[in-house]
């Protein structure tokens, strides 16, 4: 982990530009900047540990941030994939709980880590910094519960076309092509399934002329019959284990 000496005035002045803070008063901003610190990781660099304490609320300024849960056969499950503007850590500075997952550099990273006294402080005073804390800690529950939701489909097939389907941009009711958010690794943690069994999805939905795949780049022109995937499966569906 790489701190960086950086002033105080100018650790604000990036906050102001992200994302999390979007709506803030500066005033709060400047107290929430007060012993805050910038550093920088490395790929694969890990923040925190299962069960350690957290002593700051982190915001991702550039990068990816993992955050996965290990489990007993040396797989991952993948909770979140922090981006630019977001942040982790919440529940377990409110709560005073010990960090349920790993926090691993999924890129070379920078973030802002906020003093974990000077954050409680500030949510303790703000009603506004609570509605919005209330509201995005929310944010994230629902989108849990969706992933739960996806990895209880009774096959392979359908988790990645309801994975899709969710994914989709409320631009595309006329453009049909978009990019997969993360590295297919990272997707099929997150999916509850092997790297190879997500790629061999999607190439069979290639196959099967669900969709056009280069790369990164899915095109869907028809999002009637995704959906009737996602719900109903396929009978042609290769066999795999997750």
């Amino acid at each position: 982990m790489n701190f960086t000496s950086i002033p105080t005035a100018q650790i604000q002045d990036t906050m102001a530009r992200l994302s999390y803070f979007e709506g803030w008063d500066k005033e709060q901003l400047a107290r929430l900047a007060v012993g805050a610190k910038q550093f920088a990781l490395l790929r694969k660099e890990k923040l925190a540990a299962k069960g350690d304490r957290l002593e700051a609320l982190y915001i991702v300024v550039s990068g990816q941030m993992r955050l996965f849960i290990p489990l007993s056969n040396g797989a991952e499950r993948v909770v979140s994939l922090v981006e630019r503007g977001d942040g982790f850590g919440e529940p377990c500075l409110i709560q005073d709980e010990p960090c349920p997952f790993e926090a691993v550099a999924g890129k070379d990273s920078h973030l802002i880590a906020i003093d974990k006294l000077v954050y409680r402080r500030e949510l303790r005073q703000s009603q506004a910094m609570t509605e919005r804390t209330l509201n995005l800690i929310s944010q994230r529950l629902l989108h849990t519960l969706h992933d739960i939701e996806i990895c209880a489909q009774p096959s392979s097939l359908q988790r990645v076309a309801h994975y899709l389907v969710h994914l989709r941009p409320p631009s595309l009711d006329t453009e049909q092509e978009f990019r997969l958010p993360a590295l297919k690794r990272d997707i099929a943690a997150k999916l509850g399934l092997s790297q190879e069994t997500f790629s061999r999805m999607l190439a069979f939905m290639a196959q099967q002329g669900f969709i056009q795949l280069s790369g990164s780049q899915v095109r869907v022109d028809d999002w009637n019959r995704m959906h009737g995937l996602a719900k109903a499966g396929c009978p042609m569906e290769v066999a795999g284990k997750n």
